[in-house]
């Protein structure tokens, strides 16, 4: 290697000065590094995720970010990264925490940070001092509050057995185990008991506001206790953690606000985020590959009493997106047991309208004689409901079953609304062979034939498709076409899940560059080697994958090669390049390491060589004098 190579080399915005000095507002290197070391990834992305050992280090599960059924996550103990070969998703503990909970790189610094018990100075660095770490300590704080609750009205309930709360408990069948078990507890029947407690605890009025437990008159400034005299459900997140609750009232005519009211919305409290008992049915969920949807928090308790312990209820409002996302990272078959009055039926076609494009496997338990799951357990037992569970009936039969109520289908106009209504559910499924096979049932159902119901899912889609252009300004997908007659049928509709999110397609990058930098990654000496076939001006720091070769080896040759993971993970924060990620958790194999940096640096400066050619061709027409002409195309012929 000549002299003065290293210092030629370019060290991508000072290597390992980069997050320190660039993206960590005021946060020391030395700081970040410490809480990297002590997340471990393996254990983190588990809270999440249930991983299962593929290989020394290496852990496969399904993708918290993309619905999937066979597992493309891959994490890697040794390198402390993890990636996604399905939706392209990678790299290390911040870069996870930052796409999982949608913060930014500062607020995940924190959070971790108070998960591990690092405490970062006010200002350790310069920049933006404490607003981060500001924004974790409050949530946290909320924590703290919501689970300190969770135990104070769990206690209220237990030592008073004759108050109203333990009363309707026991006219409910609910001992005391269970109401142990699912935090379940009661509110006092007075007007500050919160508030005092909260204050004896060290909480600020403030804070006790924000957590929802206390409000305050606008008018007066006065605060009193939220769910006064009521029944209490702990609601926790997906990783156990009690972030508010659902309280229902124990009065004959229900108090102000009605029979149920939740936490408002906080910082840690998104109701349309959130699943009663899904840490209690998460390993059934994925053991069993199926979930069980509810209406109320009472009948998922009833499930997992009679054992089947997959049963969760949304938080008092619609089913959503991310609530089916949530239940898509366990299992894809959902069964739908809503109450049978005809608000729950609406809100099952709701619900199968959400679960549709996520491929879920869909079916409606009907509840015998007009009851709730908790009525049928109450009076039936765990037989009674897992009979309900085995009749339970494809959604498609309940939507073709519930569409006399609707239209006339004795006419051939009421029929033909009708087929409008199921083509309507019908351009939200993405699969092709499962729309096929809909397609066929619900033509049978109907009684029309196939050709007729897909004339109609055609007028469906491209409706569908002018209503996406205008509220978007911009074309919609194409469609498809069938295989079998090349007719077209609706495109897949669009949503945050499509196309799987995480794939960048600016900064693209040839085989060679990506082949040199598995290479460096995986061997110093290939790195050293790159180092004297690759000049720097061949890796433009405006590329990614050429900024994390080049960093890679100014890392070798600066004796700091162990340290490749952690700056590319850096690296990964700046730019989520799926590539990079990849090449961090892939298994690398390679017979001969000097031949394929050779034959790779080769192609990379022929491609480079190319390149500038065609620049010059491009100067050359654009050039405005013939002098100027000429002297670009003497520089062209002494390239060739």
């Amino acid at each position: 290697m000549p002299p003065g190579a290293m210092k030629s080399r370019r060290v991508c915005n000072g290597s390992t000065e980069r997050m320190a000095g660039k993206m960590n507002f005021g946060v020391s290197k030395d700081i970040i590094e410490d809480i990297r070391a002590r997340c471990d990834i393996v254990e983190l992305i588990g809270t999440f995720v249930q991983l299962k050992r593929s290989g020394t280090n290496t852990y496969k599960g399904l993708c918290p970010f993309h619905q999937e059924k066979t597992p493309s996550f891959h994490v890697d103990a040794s390198r402390q990264t993890f990636h996604c070969f399905g939706c392209g998703k990678g790299g290390d503990v911040f870069r996870f925490y930052m796409d999982k909970e949608n913060v930014g790189f500062v607020d995940a610094l924190h959070m971790l940070a108070s998960r591990v018990g690092v405490v970062i100075p006010e200002n350790s660095g310069g920049g933006d001092p404490g607003e981060g770490r500001r924004r974790a300590n409050e949530r946290e704080r909320l924590y703290q509050i919501n689970e300190a609750f969770a135990t104070f009205f769990h206690q209220v309930l237990v030592r008073n057995p004759n108050s109203p709360a333990a009363e309707y408990l026991r006219r409910r069948g609910i001992p005391p185990e269970v109401a142990e078990r699912f935090k379940i507890g009661a509110c006092p029947d007075e007007w500050t008991a919160c508030l005092d407690y909260g204050r004896s605890l060290g909480f600020t009025d403030e804070e006790l506001v924000t957590s929802g437990i206390i409000r305050k008159k606008a008018e007066t400034g006065r605060c009193f206790d939220h769910f006064k005299g009521r029944l209490t459900f702990a609601i926790e997140n997906e990783q156990g953690r009690v972030v508010g609750f659902s309280c229902r009232s124990l009065e004959a005519k229900p108090l102000a606000g009605g029979k149920y009211i939740n936490t408002p919305e906080t910082p840690i409290f998104k109701k349309g985020n959130l699943l009663y008992a899904l840490p209690l049915a998460r390993k059934m969920m994925s053991d069993r590959n199926m979930a069980v949807i509810c209406e109320g928090q009472l009948d998922s308790i009833a499930f997992h009493r009679a054992g089947i312990e997959c049963a969760v209820a949304p938080q008092g409002t619609s089913f959503t997106e991310n609530q089916a996302r949530i239940l898509s990272r366990y299992c894809n078959r959902i069964y739908l047991a809503l109450d049978s009055d005809s608000a729950g039926q609406k809100a099952i076609l709701r619900d199968v309208e959400i679960l549709l494009p996520m491929s879920f496997d869909i079916k409606v338990v009907r509840i015998p004689g007009g009851k709730d799951p908790d009525e049928l357990f109450a009076h039936g037992g765990a037989a009674a409901l897992q009979q309900a569970l085995d009749d339970s009936v494809s959604w498609l039969k309940v939507l073709c079953d519930s569409l006399p109520q609707r239209h006339d289908m004795g006419s051939a106009a009421g029929r033909g609304h009708a087929a409008v209504e199921v083509a309507g559910y019908l351009n939200r499924i993405t699969n092709q062979v499962e729309l096929e096979l809909y397609v066929r049932d619900a033509a049978m159902l109907l009684g029309v034939s196939e050709d007729a119901l897909y004339a109609e899912l055609r007028q469906v889609s491209r409706k569908a498709r002018r209503n996406e252009e205008f509220s978007r300004g911009g074309p919609a997908a194409e469609p498809a076409y069938t295989p079998n007659t090349g007719e077209f049928i609706p495109p897949r509709p669009r949503s945050e899940n499509r196309p799987l999110p995480g794939i960048q397609q600016e900064d693209p990058c040839s085989p060679a560059l990506l082949t040199l930098l598995e290479l460096a990654v995986n061997s110093e000496t290939a790195a050293r080697q790159i180092a004297e076939l690759v000049p720097p001006e061949e890796l433009p720091d405006s590329n990614p994958i050429a900024r994390a070769v080049n960093l890679t080896v100014n890392l070798a040759l600066n004796g700091e090669f162990e340290q490749v993971p952690a700056e590319l993970s850096e690296l990964l924060i700046e730019h989520p390049v799926p590539e990079i990620s990849r090449i961090l958790v892939s298994e690398f194999v390679c017979k001969d390491i000097p031949t394929a940096v050779e034959e790779s640096a080769a192609e990379l400066r022929r491609q480079f060589k190319k390149e500038e050619q065609r620049l010059l061709m491009l100067q050359m027409k654009n050039a405005s004098t013939p002098e100027e002409r000429l002297a670009l195309l003497t520089r062209l012929q002494s390239m060739s």
